[in-house]
């Protein structure tokens, strides 16, 4: 027992030993790390971390949206006057077609007019008008003579005209009071999109998906809430892009509410930029569809 007890002796006292040999080496650390540290009132802040994360996003999704405005034609996009599409309309209900395919001739002159002549004769005709700061109104022309539109129709006109391509580019994408975001990559029409958020000053937010390498619009989104307060969220999906008097254009447009597509239209011709009448997009009510009565023209 008494050479155990001059081994735990002799165990502890090298301990020790060993312990007041590295301090000296320790302390010498020590103030090399203090020495080396910066000042307190250089150190970064705890709060500037989220700060410089926004900036960044920003900055990204602005080089983004000026990537997808240069694919699309630059200037000759960003400041067209008017576009002519010719081609064919499908609606669909539930995500299953209820036509065989409309002819169709739509005008569009920007900010704020549309007309859509429908069928061979193009003697069915939509005219909606109202720039952003007026008020909107719709018109149907038939043989019948001209009749004011419903008013969830002239509603569907002022949701597509203020979330348009178009419109966010000229004025969401120019107005300092728009917070423009980068969300991430994700998918569209079964293609990897780079998508970019816009929240205006009337906190309306349109996403933006663009492909990945071609930088050209793939789709938009954006929500609204419906006279039951629901939200609903309407998709447009652009495709087979042609290159129009130097503008790069789509020639299939798909639409989507809630995920279900409600209509697709096949264009084969467009062209930009011709001259109108002054009067091509005016219209009259002539008649009431609750009132008319055909025979009573026949009356002498």
């Amino acid at each position: 027992m008494a050479l155990n007890m001059v081994g735990k002796r002799r165990g502890y006292m090298r301990g020790l030993l060993l312990k007041l040999l590295l301090l000296p080496t320790l302390l010498l650390s020590a103030a090399t790390v203090i020495a080396q540290a910066p000042p307190a009132g250089d150190r970064p802040k705890t709060d500037a971390t989220p700060k410089t994360a926004a900036e960044g996003s920003t900055q990204k999704a602005r080089r983004l949206l000026d990537e997808m405005i240069a694919a699309l034609g630059g200037e000759a996009w960003l400041h067209y006057s008017n576009i002519e599409q010719q081609g064919r309309s499908y609606g669909f209900f539930h995500g299953k077609p209820t036509t065989a395919g409309t002819l169709l001739w739509r005008y569009f002159q920007y900010p704020g007019k549309e007309r859509l002549e429908l069928s061979r004769q193009r003697d069915v005709i939509y005219i909606f008008k109202g720039d952003v700061n007026a008020e909107a109104h719709g018109y149907e022309k038939t043989y019948k003579g001209t009749a004011a539109v419903e008013a969830k129709d002239v509603e569907e006109f002022v949701r597509r005209r203020d979330f348009s391509l178009e419109r966010a580019m000229r004025e969401w994408f120019r107005d300092p009071r728009t917070v423009i975001l980068y969300v991430g990559q994700g998918v569209a029409d079964q293609q990897p999109v780079e998508v970019v958020s816009l929240l205006n000053e009337k906190n309306q937010e349109l996403r933006i998906g663009m492909d990945l390498y071609t930088h050209l619009p793939i789709n938009l989104r954006y929500s609204w809430r419906g006279s039951d307060k629901y939200k609903v969220e309407d998709e447009v999906v652009f495709g087979n892009y042609h290159r129009v008097q130097g503008i790069q254009t789509p020639y299939t447009i798909t639409r989507l509410r809630d995920g279900e597509i409600t209509s697709q239209r096949f264009f084969n011709h467009i062209i930009f930029n011709q001259p109108l009448a002054p009067d091509f997009f005016d219209a009259t009510v002539t008649y009431d569809p609750e009132s008319y009565n055909p025979r009573e023209k026949k009356k002498p």
